[in-house]
């Protein structure tokens, strides 16, 4: 097992501790009440029968409700108090077992939630849809067809299905901006596109490649291409634009080496980081018009896409790892959105009525079931289950 994948991983492990420690997290995390008003705000991905389906039973079980976006953004304004035992479930990027998975089994547990949507990856697929969960059950489908959804091209939800759930009401569309997107910010080499990087959601971790007069999302970047030091779109970084020197040689070396082959050598890595040393990279940093004009189409052509395929309103947003800079944040504003949200806020553990719209604190999918209520889960099991799952390499 890599050193550098057990100390990444240990840290998350130890995250949960120090951040208790520094009194990030709101009291039910550790057994304390949910004052009425709180209303905490759960972020998931990928969701799976088992786990998703307990969350929901829990919630279910002990009384609690789902509120719509609009309904918490207009009780964070005062406008409405919020029902007892009210939560926000918020899913990001769109992910294909929302489909399969998640929208039966919200449907069963008479539960809603928000998904915040990255149109500009988001594929067609027109035909018939795939099965879910429903399908599986009554024997209709294959369990590799259902629970293997992710692991193929259906990553992520198609605009068929987008339309199918937004039409039955247990999931609402909304913003994580246009693609996601990271940029390169330095000349400095900090990887290379493999066939592993291409696909799926690490595509997604793949910063956008300069190739004439448009940008690639990771699918349609060359083998090879070197990644340089890089950082969310959103940020207040600016995007530091390479000349093409360097990457073609790059990708020429690994054309010349198999194509996808190349990455079976032992030292394919070794063999492009020499190569890279050798060439100087050049290249030029955006201007400030540049950047407000590439993040104004990251949120508005997110807004105009979702709207146009789902006939609701996109007027909320999350951004991408959580990352936003003062340009961000005013454009965000001028484009119509009337919250933004986040992950863990300095000194926000919990948003409340009359808080930061546009700073939105939202926890993680392992906390559902610390909720006051009957069969309430303990702290400790959750950290050992996440431990558990960091050493299988799983979510």
């Amino acid at each position: 097992m890599p050193l550098r994948w057990l100390r990444r991983h240990a840290g998350e492990a130890l995250e949960v501790p120090r951040d208790l420690l520094l009194g990030r997290y709101p009291d039910f995390v550790t057994g304390g009440p949910l004052p009425r008003g709180d209303v905490p705000v759960f972020v998931f991905h990928s969701v799976e029968p088992e786990s998703f389906g307990r969350k929901l039973r829990y919630l279910a079980d002990n009384g609690y409700v789902t509120l719509s976006a609009e309904e918490y953004h207009q009780g964070l304004l005062g406008g409405r108090p919020f029902p007892e035992k009210a939560v926000l479930l918020t899913f990001d990027d769109g992910r294909g077992s929302l489909w399969s998975v998640g929208g039966p089994l919200l449907r069963r547990h008479g539960m809603r939630g928000i998904v915040f949507l990255v149109p500009g990856r988001t594929p067609s697929r027109p035909g018939p849809l795939p099965p879910t969960l429903d399908d599986l059950q009554r024997g209709h489908a294959t369990p590799d067809a259902v629970l293997g959804r992710e692991a193929g091209e259906g990553a992520f939800l198609s605009w068929e299905e987008i339309e199918a759930l937004a039409r039955s009401g247990v999931l609402e569309f909304q913003s994580h901006t246009l693609t996601h997107a990271r940029i390169h910010v330095a000349p400095l080499v900090a990887g290379f596109v493999t066939p592993e990087s291409r696909r799926g959601y690490a595509a997604m971790d793949v910063p956008l490649i300069a190739d004439e007069e448009k940008d690639l999302l990771a699918p349609d970047v060359p083998l090879g291409t070197p990644l340089l030091r890089s950082a969310p779109r959103t940020s207040e970084e600016l995007r530091f634009l390479e000349e093409p020197g360097l990457r073609v040689a790059c990708v020429a070396a690994v054309a010349e080496g198999g194509g996808e082959g190349f990455f079976l050598l032992r030292d394919w890595q070794t063999r492009l980081k020499r190569l890279a040393a050798r060439e100087r990279i050049r290249g030029r940093v955006e201007t400030a018009l540049e950047q407000e004009a590439a993040l104004r189409r990251e949120l508005v052509e997110a807004r105009r896409r979702i709207e146009e395929r789902t006939g609701r309103p996109v007027v909320h947003l999350c951004y991408p790892w959580h990352v936003s800079g003062p340009t961000a944040r005013r454009l965000a504003r001028e484009a119509g959105y009337r919250t933004a949200f986040a992950g863990k806020v300095p000194g926000v553990v919990l948003t409340r009525a009359g808080g930061d719209t546009q700073a939105i604190a939202r926890i993680g999918e392992d906390y559902v079931e610390l909720l006051p209520g009957r069969e309430r889960t303990s702290l400790a099991a959750v950290l050992r289950h996440k431990w558990r799952r960091r050493l299988r390499g799983t979510p």
